[in-house]
């Protein structure tokens, strides 16, 4: 059933027991039972309008999905992402001298890093090569890979695109803040039990956001220490097992008998 005309949704008002006397329709009594229950499905949901299941069931769900696609209804399956920051390495080759002349700012720090910022957000530029990157909101990886080729690629900096795209493959997540919009004013709280073993912040009705949900995310730093630790490890041990071949050797034997 694409949809019920308007007989029908007089027949069903006149027939049905429904308390509100304002909604005239079967769209809005189902609405009105979604905005209360969001997880109920068109079996109950015909139950309480007194409607016949096998006949409405196939117009409810219709009804369910066109509730899901407003942007209030989604239940935070949306969310606006704040202060996205992530990591990455460039090569230690890349000419720091050049890249001022070409836009990145010097600054006073005593670790001598540079500066990047464009409309996408910024970029830290370590000696050690170390990038860390903050994107505006809102938010996406795109927007980091974006903020990334602006900095190093259009400027001249990094030329070949097999590097690029090493680089991009390896930017890390490192924090975030995620906004939940409730529509209501919410009272203040803050739950930080979580923040220094899973790095996670959850702050209700703050200042910032008195209508939201904000969930602080971050990696934590023991966890990338302890990464980065585990990573160096691998790489010893390859070069400690890593076999050596003999300098009089042919490379060319074959050894198919």
């Amino acid at each position: 059933m694409a949809e019920a005309s308007g007989h029908e949704d007089f027949l069903w008002k006149k027939n049905s027991n429904y308390e509100n006397n304002e909604i005239t329709s079967v769209r809005q009594a189902v609405f009105s039972l979604l905005d209360k229950n969001p997880l109920l499905t068109a079996k109950p949901i015909c139950k309480l309008l007194g409607l016949p299941y096998l006949r409405y069931r196939n117009y409810v769900n219709d009804l369910k999905f066109q509730w899901k696609s407003k942007y209030r209804s989604e239940r935070g399956s949306k969310c606006s992402i704040h202060a996205w920051r992530g990591w990455c390495f460039v090569p230690s080759t890349l000419n720091r001298r050049v890249a001022i002349a070409r836009g990145w700012v010097g600054t006073k720090a005593r670790n001598r890093w540079l500066l990047w910022r464009d409309r996408l957000g910024r970029l830290m530029w370590f000696e050690t090569g170390r990038v860390n990157l903050y994107v505006r909101k809102p938010a996406n990886l795109g927007k980091a890979y974006q903020l990334v080729c602006n900095g190093f690629s259009f400027t001249g900096l990094i030329t070949d695109i097999k590097v690029l795209e090493e680089i991009l493959g390896r930017i890390r997540f490192k924090g975030a803040h995620y906004v939940f919009p409730t529509g209501k004013r919410l009272p203040t709280l803050m739950i930080d039990l979580f923040a220094k073993s899973n790095g996670i912040i959850i702050k209700v009705g703050d200042s910032s956001h008195p209508n939201a949900i904000e969930v602080v995310a971050c990696y934590p730093d023991w966890a990338e220490r302890n990464e980065r630790l585990l990573e160096q490890l691998n790489d010893t041990l390859k070069h400690m097992f890593q076999p050596v071949m003999p300098k009089n050797i042919d490379k060319h034997v074959d050894y198919v008998a």
